[in-house]
């Protein structure tokens, strides 16, 4: 039985794929269990899957044998992503006043002070292995690319509120946290960069936002299209997470993927299919660096190419397919995610609820009302809440109940949202003034959903922590399992 599924799965391309997409994320899940086998072990159990994959006759075996070679890859490849041994790192010097010195890897996050990740990091003018978070006044200028020279106690990141903040920064390369240095020393890069540029580009379009929208009207639709919060205040930001609405604030997947089939339906009209794809994917690009690099911005970027290459060559995308390469992509590049990135997680989880989830659920919902979205918004949000329940549970110990209910007044006007206060920009660009009586209906829009999350926020018990939470997480997590397995053995 199990033979013959296995011959109707390589029979199939994309079943195919599927498969091996499937194993090599299997290694990196289970990598931990192997991080004390030695890189020798690996590479002949890596050469001798090949040797049988490629001196097989039989096409079921030469499968099975590149299978479990992408399996075994992958547990090496996640073993490779531990910090290698009998190196100095910036670990080793946590705890004593020392200078240090490194390159800003990114632009700066901004909140009661500012946190800059640095990179080419030498302590005491020796090198040394992984970043430092650096936090620094906000009346300091610091910017991409430059050079930082300070003295600081490092110090090493720590769990706090069951959220394992070190695993998350790990998974980031980062190792060290230095707060508020001293004798700060910073030289400007002078070096031109592409990415320099489109921060700079970046900025640009902060300053015009500002000047169009209000505040916090400005910093939540900067939010909404380019993703983060940290503009508005702490008091919003709460209000944000006791609804369980700050995944608008964050890249998504389906509103990036949205975004790029209209610019290209849009563009293809001027330049035709082949030059218009080449500037929707430069678009891309440059979004992903505006929105920070973070790995839902990456994920949502890859997502949106994957479907804009589908139109491309005329073949519509396996969904499946689309979210198991992305997810050998990035882990490709860093295996730590998986485990570690708790944004990763909630990302890939949430957007399968959203695609395989979403439209089962949506058919018990026929007394809903389907005008404007409703029915598609709380259908999509319930299989959210639902698949992520673990992931909240076992990373925040809390839940939101009242989350379903302020997705389905907010869900439906995010996309309008996001493409008008876009058309809005070029027009600020060329005069302020008629800028901010275009932006008014944006202005308005921005008011209500703001309004709405803050009237569910105030709901007594809108989000409540759980006791035995972790427990709970892995109880949750075996029933959904088995539901699912139990529905699709059932289709």
């Amino acid at each position: 039985m199990l033979a013959l599924e296995f011959k109707k799965i390589i029979a199939s391309p994309s079943k195919t794929f599927l498969l091996c997409a499937a194993m090599f994320c299997f290694g990196i899940l289970f990598g931990p269990c192997a991080i004390e086998i030695q890189t020798g072990v690996f590479a002949s159990l890596l050469c001798l899957t090949i040797v049988l994959f490629m001196f097989s006759s039989n096409r079921t075996h030469r499968m099975l044998f590149f299978a479990i070679t992408l399996f075994v890859f992958g547990l090496f490849r996640y073993q490779q992503s531990e910090i290698p041994k009998n190196i100095p790192t910036v670990r080793d010097f946590a705890g004593s006043m020392i200078r240090i010195e490194g390159d800003v890897a990114g632009e700066p996050t901004i909140s009661k002070s500012q946190q800059v990740t640095i990179r080419h990091v030498r302590v005491a003018d020796k090198p040394v292995f992984g970043n430092v978070l650096v936090s620094i006044p906000l009346d300091q200028p610091i910017a991409y690319g430059d050079h930082l020279v300070f003295a600081c106690s490092m110090q090493i990141p720590r769990p706090f509120s069951g959220f394992a903040y070190d695993r998350y920064l790990h998974a980031k390369g980062t190792l060290a946290l230095c707060r508020f240095p001293h004798d700060l020393d910073r030289t400007p890069s002078k070096t031109i960069s592409w990415i320099g540029s489109v921060l700079l580009f970046k900025h640009q379009v902060i300053l015009t936002m500002k000047h169009v929208f209000p505040d916090p009207h400005a910093s939540f639709l900067f939010g909404l299209i380019f993703g983060g919060s940290t503009g508005l205040e702490k008091e919003v930001q709460t209000d944000f997470a006791k609804t369980g609405m700050t995944h608008i604030l964050a890249a998504s997947g389906f509103n990036v993927s949205l975004f790029t089939f209209v610019f290209f339906g849009w563009v293809i009209l001027f330049l035709g299919k082949a030059r218009g794809a080449i500037v929707t994917v430069l678009l891309l690009v440059a979004y992903v660096v505006i929105a920070g690099m973070s790995a839902a911005v990456i994920r949502a970027a890859i997502f949106g190419g994957m479907i804009l290459f589908g139109s491309v060559i005329g073949r519509r995308a396996h969904m499946v397919n689309v979210l198991l390469c992305t997810a050998s992509i990035m882990l490709l590049f860093n295996p730590r995610l998986l485990l570690d990135d708790v944004g990763f997680q909630l990302s890939f989880v949430a957007f399968a609820a959203i695609v395989f989830v979403a439209p089962k659920i949506e058919e018990r919902l026929l007394f809903v009302p389907e005008h404007l979205g409703i029915r598609d918004a709380l259908a999509g949000s319930l299989s959210a809440i639902i698949l992520t329940l673990p992931i909240i549970l076992w990373q925040f110990g809390s839940v939101s109940l009242v989350a379903p209910f302020a997705n389905v007044f907010v869900l439906p006007l995010v996309p309008f949202l996001m493409f008008y206060t876009i058309a809005i920009l070029p027009i600020a660009w060329l005069s302020i003034s008629i800028g901010q009586i275009v932006a008014l209906p944006a202005v308005w829009g921005s008011q209500y959903i703001l309004s709405i999350i803050s009237i569910f926020a105030s709901i007594p018990f809108a989000s409540v922590s759980v006791p035995s939470a972790q427990i709970l997480a892995v109880l949750v997590a075996i029933f959904l399992m088995i539901a699912s397995v139990a529905t699709f053995w059932k289709s």
